[in-house]
């Protein structure tokens, strides 16, 4: 019977410490006083050196690795840059966007907007370094946002993620 108890006890510490972990994983939005230890000034990328923007940007600890997702300033670079290009993704492990999972890297991404007011469709588009196309991502349009910022990461209680770019989102997780 003795022993019987201590397996007990020992399967439900195991199940205890395992939820915990489990609640523990995620994505966590970072202040901004650690985001200023990783947002670098500049990023390399498609041949430029462009200048991120640390009013629209985010750290993320996701399952304990560092992500940054900040839009970048392209004032001065070409209509066709301007256009490709409006952000980076910086990870250090694997991040899901959408149905892509990055491993870890620094990506490139714009938008392409169909349509107008509430009936437009926002597609995300996630590049290389050097400027080749990996994904394509949908976006949903939540339409009860009162001041939508221009870059942001919400979590919800259930420790879900959205990445949103104004009133467009996305999933955000772990990669696998």
């Amino acid at each position: 019977m003795k022993h019987r108890t201590m397996a007990i006890v020992v399967v439900a510490a195991i199940m205890v410490s395992s939820l915990a972990w489990a609640q523990g994983s995620g994505i966590k939005v970072q202040p901004e006083t650690e985001l200023t230890k990783y947002l670098p000034a500049t990023v390399f990328l498609d041949n430029e050196n462009v200048p991120t923007q640390k009013r629209n940007a985010v750290l993320l600890d996701v399952n304990g690795k560092r992500a940054v997702v900040s839009l970048i300033d392209t004032t001065g670079y070409s209509a066709g840059y301007q256009q490709k290009y409006m952000g980076v993704i910086l990870t250090v492990g694997a991040l899901k966007i959408g149905t892509k999972t990055l491993p870890s890297g620094s990506y490139g991404f714009g938008e392409t907007k169909v349509g107008n007011g509430d009936q437009a469709k926002v597609t995300i588009h996630v590049y290389d370094i050097g400027g080749k196309e990996l994904a394509t991502i949908p976006t949903e349009r939540q339409t009860d946002m009162k001041a939508p910022h221009s870059l942001q990461v919400v979590v919800a209680a259930d420790g879900s993620a959205q990445l949103f770019q104004g009133p467009y989102h996305t999933a955000i997780a772990p990669g696998e």
